[in-house]
């Protein structure tokens, strides 16, 4: 038996979070034979109940990409005696001597700027892209094997660090979170009024960094009210913090206030994550169309969520999801507002089309599964404790 950690910090948050919670879960189910210790900050300690007697919890309450992280947290590892440390994300204690085994979703640092997007001043700004950087790097050259989520991304790291085996990356594709597939059979009313949205609307889920193109989103919505006569509303669910809370203000100085709804801003809750995955299924179920204009992704799980309670999509036509999601999507030019609107009006105007895409869109969800994922990141697993 060995003894395998997991940094699960980020468990119960939104990205690499559902990542961690969803492989750790599957992990449970098919290795009866490793020891696992699962290091999660408190949110994460209160929610995660272990199912298998070889999974324990740990707190290790330090936050990410701190110095609690490099000081603290190392130690807590170091002493835990592992025979192998899994990171599902590129941060990590730099000084760790042990093994490691990482998952890295996308590149998107890397190949997208975000100096525009962030609220810190730039020369802080650019001391902490250098920072990333270097760990980045770093995280590359120390772990023995690194996940990758498709194919587009695996492509990228061989393009940007050619000195690095590609036998070191492996792709093992994601899968739509069990919680989010859940049938939800009433309370869609009283959903829709807690936060203030009307049907017919077309639906958004996920962050507002830059390179999601919220405001090639907000263009298209209105070239397609103005041109086309599109009389629903714009519905963007995403959790509540500064990046939201821009473009919330934003929404509001263009005079879109009433037509383009921010559900996590239309109640008082206190919490960064308003709107819960139960209530995102209902949003889910009651819109009209998925619209999703990211510029970068590195797998891109939001659409292939929406397909799977029967919401046809359309999502830029960028590498990563013309490779995930073959032609059980609409696509559109990402940078041409006019050609978004075009696309996603064709949809709401045509049944067939919708009917025919909502059908592919079942059949793509099949493709993909956390569980695959995990038995993949578990031969990795194995075939790094092996190397010497």
């Amino acid at each position: 038996m060995k003894r395998i950690g997991i940094d699960a910090r980020f468990y119960g948050k939104a990205g690499p979070g559902r990542y961690t919670k969803n492989i750790v879960i599957h992990l449970e189910k098919i290795d009866l034979k490793n020891e696992y210790l699962v290091f999660l900050k408190k949110e994460g300690f209160e929610a995660y109940f272990p199912k298998n007697k070889n999974f324990k919890k740990i707190l290790a309450n330090y936050n990410w990409y701190s110095f609690d992280e490099q000081i603290r947290f190392l130690f807590k590892i170091v002493f835990s005696k592992l025979d192998l440390f899994y990171t599902p994300h590129f941060n990590f204690p730099i000084l760790y001597p042990g093994k490691i085994v990482s998952a890295i979703p996308d590149m998107t640092m890397h190949t997208f700027s975000t100096e525009k997007g962030t609220t810190l001043p730039k020369p802080y700004f650019k001391l902490k892209k250098l920072v990333y950087r270097w760990v980045f790097k770093w995280l590359i050259v120390r772990a023995k094997k690194i996940v990758v989520p498709t194919n587009t991304v695996l492509t990228e790291f061989n393009q940007t660090f050619r000195n690095v085996p590609k036998s070191k990356f492996t792709v093992a594709y994601e899968g739509v979170d069990p919680d989010l597939i859940s049938s939800v059979t009433s309370g869609a009313d009283e959903v829709l009024k807690k936060y203030m949205v009307e049907k017919p609307y077309i639906l958004y889920v996920g962050s507002m960094y830059e390179h999601k193109n919220i405001s090639g989103l907000i263009e298209m919505f209105k070239i397609l009210r103005d041109r086309f006569g599109y009389v629903g509303n714009l519905v963007l669910i995403c959790k509540k913090d500064k990046f939201s809370k821009k473009v919330y203000e934003d929404i509001k100085a263009l005079g879109f206030g009433e037509k383009i709804i921010m559900p996590a801003f239309n109640t008082n809750s206190s919490s960064d994550i308003v709107v819960s995955d139960e209530e995102a299924i209902v949003f889910r179920k009651e819109a009209d169309l998925y619209v999703f204009p990211s510029f970068k992704e590195g797998f891109s799980l939001t659409a292939l969520e929406a397909m799977s309670v029967g919401l046809a999509s359309v999502i830029s036509g960028i590498p990563c999801h013309r490779e995930v999601y073959g032609d059980s999507v609409l696509y559109f030019d990402p940078r041409n507002a006019q050609d978004m609107a075009e696309k996603a009006n064709s949809v709401l105007v045509n049944a067939k089309l919708k009917d025919s895409l909502i059908s592919k869109g079942y059949e793509q969800v099949k493709k993909y599964s956390w569980e695959n994922t995990a038995k993949i990141t578990l031969d990795i697993f194995n075939q790094a404790l092996k190397d010497s």
